[in-house]
Order: C-alpha cells, then sequence, then structure tokens
C-alpha cells in the first residue's frame, strides 16, 4: 500500500469523526508511533533483518531482530510493512486522531494483528520443520517478506 493509499484509509475510517491532520509532520510523527505499536505487537516479516543496527526496535525469532521501518517521504512511496498490516497501521493512526471510535479502532487493530501475528508462528513453524529456520542458525529471511515464500 503506497502512503497517500493509507491516508485516503485513514480518511475513510474517520468519515463523522474529527479529521486527519493535513500537516506532514504531524502525520509522519503519528506514522512513526504507529509503526513503534505495531512492531511491538507483531513480528512483522519485511522487517526481520540479522543485522544489529541503530534501528533495531526488538528481538525477534531465531537471533533476529526487527527494525524500524522507513518512514515514506511521498504519496508514492510503499509503506515498508508486510501488505497485510497496512490496515492496522490505519486503524492505529485513526485510534490516535478519533473523537468518538479510539477504542474501536485499536480494538480492529488488536484483532488484525492477532491474525498476522498466528500466521507468523504457523510460517515459523513450517520452516523449522523444513530445517530453513532453528535458533542455533538464525532465520533466513523471506523474498519481500512475503511468508509464503518458499
Amino acid at each position: 500500500m503506497t502512503y497517500g493509499r493509507l491516508k485516503s484509509a485513514i480518511r475513510l475510517l474517520l468519515i463523522g469523526d474529527n479529521e486527519l491532520p493535513d500537516e506532514k509532520e504531524q502525520l509522519l510523527a503519528a506514522v512513526e508511533m504507529a509503526y513503534l505499536q505495531l512492531a511491538s505487537k507483531a513480528t512483522a516479516l519485511k522487517l526481520l533483518t540479522t543485522t544489529h543496527a541503530s534501528e533495531v526496535i526488538r528481538l525477534g525469532p531465531g537471533g533476529t531482530y526487527l527494525r524500524m521501518p522507513d518512514l515514506p517521504e511521498d504519496d508514492i512511496d510503499e509503506m515498508d510493512i508486510d501488505s497485510e498490516l497496512c490496515p492496522a497501521l490505519a486503524r492505529i493512526i485513526a485510534s490516535y486522531v478519533s473523537r468518538d471510535k479510539s477504542k474501536l479502532h485499536d480494538m480492529e487493530a488488536d484483532k488484525i494483528l492477532r491474525g498476522y501475528e498466528s500466521k507468523v508462528r504457523v510460517f515459523i513453524e513450517e520452516q523449522e520443520s523444513e530445517g530453513k529456520y532453528n535458533e542455533e542458525e538464525g532465520y533466513t529471511e523471506p523474498v519481500d517478506g512475503d511468508m509464503y515464500a518458499k
């Protein structure tokens, strides 16, 4: 999903509520906060890395790290998370802005994150059974964060 599409999705979620701020820096701050919240609850495969860098958020499975996603610079930039997590990101940001439905957006985001995290666990178990992943040797990163790439 592009940054422009994410903003459109958030505006849709906020119909009849507070409006999404137009100021670029405010919105980027909200995206950054939402990225941190999202990464603390879900293991985004696109963000897994074996390199410990200054932008590491937390430890991942098998000796990996979850890196901080890159912030978008323009509306045509793709969001730097797994595409399945974009609806959760939109919900998290909507919860920051919403006057009346903040808890609803949080609950929906959590539901998306739990479902995604469940899929990631199944993926990692499949990788373990195929000998492509174990705690001692580390994790082989999927192509473009595709949890179903073999």
